[in-house]
C-alpha cells in the first residue's frame, strides 16, 4: 500500500513533456546520430512530438545536429553537464584513475559499471591506444544476467535476484546462461570469489575479469572489469590478472570508506 502511495505521488508531480524530453535524450546518449523518425519509434512518441522535443533540447544545447543534418548528437551544453557530474560523483572520481592505471598496466580496455534496476550502466572507462580493443561506450546498458554484470546479480537480495530471475533472459551468444538454475550456482560461486571471469557471453570473442566494488558489508555500488579479444588472455595470465582487478576494486572500496578483511 505504502508503495502504491509513493508511486502514485511521483506520477503527480511528474511533467510528462519533461520526462519524454529526456527519454529522448537517454536516447541519442545512448547512440548518436539517429534520425527524428527512429528516435520517435525508440520512444514511442509521435515523430511530431519528437521532432517539437528534440528542437527544444537543441535549442538549449543538450543535443546538436549531426553534421549530415539528419540525425542528432550531444550537445555541448550535455558535455557540460556529464563534466560536472563526474566531477560530483565520488565514486567516478575515485575510480577514473584507478582504471587507468589498471588499463595501462595490463594493456587492455577498463570499465567501471553501476546497477540501475535491472540493468547496469558503464560509468567510467579507460582504453588503450592500440588498434585492436574492446570499445566500451559510458552510457551503455546491459542486463544483471550476462557477463560482468552478473557482479550484481550475485551480490542483491535474495527476492530481487528471484524476480530477475524468473523473467525471460535475453541470450546474446551461445555462450549466454540463461537457464535460472544454472545462474543461482554460477552466481553463488561468484559471492565467494573476489573476482570472476566471463567468455563470451556478450559477444563471442571477448572475455571480462570482473571485481566488486562495496561501499559497506554485502553492498555492492559498482563492478569494475578488463575486457580483452580473447585470445590475449592466455588461460594462465587469468588468475594473475583477476588479482590485479580484485585489488583495484578493494581500492575503490577501500576509498569509499569500506574496509575488507581480506585486504592487506
Amino acid at each position: 500500500m505504502i508503495e502504491d502511495m509513493t508511486v502514485q505521488v511521483e506520477t503527480r508531480y511528474t511533467v510528462d513533456s519533461v520526462d519524454r524530453a529526456i527519454s529522448l535524450l537517454q536516447t541519442v546518449a545512448g547512440e548518436a546520430d539517429l534520425g527524428v523518425s527512429e528516435i520517435a519509434r525508440r520512444s514511442g512518441d509521435s515523430k511530431a512530438r519528437a521532432f517539437r522535443l528534440l528542437q527544444t533540447l537543441v535549442r538549449r544545447g543538450l543535443l546538436a545536429r549531426s553534421t549530415d543534418g539528419k540525425g542528432y548528437r550531444l550537445g555541448l551544453a550535455a558535455l557540460m553537464l556529464g563534466h560536472a557530474a563526474s566531477e560530483q560523483m565520488d565514486l567516478i572520481r575515485i575510480a577514473t584513475p584507478v582504471l587507468e592505471e589498471l588499463g595501462r598496466e595490463i594493456g587492455e580496455t577498463t570499465q567501471l559499471r553501476i546497477r540501475d534496476d535491472h540493468e547496469s550502466l558503464c560509468v567510467a572507462k579507460w582504453e588503450p591506444k592500440r588498434d585492436l580493443r574492446v570499445n566500451a561506450i559510458v552510457g551503455r546498458r546491459r542486463p544483471l544476467h550476462a557477463g560482468s554484470s552478473k557482479a550484481f546479480l550475485a551480490h542483491i537480495e535474495d527476492d530481487e535476484r528471484e524476480a530477475i530471475l524468473a523473467s525471460p533472459l535475453k541470450r546474446f551468444t551461445k555462450k549466454t546462461v540463461t537457464d535460472p538454475q544454472l545462474l543461482r550456482t554460477g552466481l553463488e560461486q561468484i559471492r565467494k570469489s573476489k573476482f570472476f571471469v566471463s567468455h563470451g557471453e556478450i559477444n563471442d570473442d571477448l572475455i571480462s575479469i570482473t571485481a566488486p566494488v562495496f561501499a559497506s558489508p554485502g553492498r555492492i555500488v559498482a563492478a569494475l572489469n578488463i575486457a580483452a579479444p580473447e585470445n590475449r588472455v592466455p588461460e594462465e595470465r587469468i588468475c594473475e590478472l583477476g588479482e590485479m582487478v580484485a585489488k583495484a576494486a578493494q581500492r575503490i572500496s577501500a576509498a569509499l570508506g569500506f574496509r575488507s578483511p581480506v585486504m592487506k
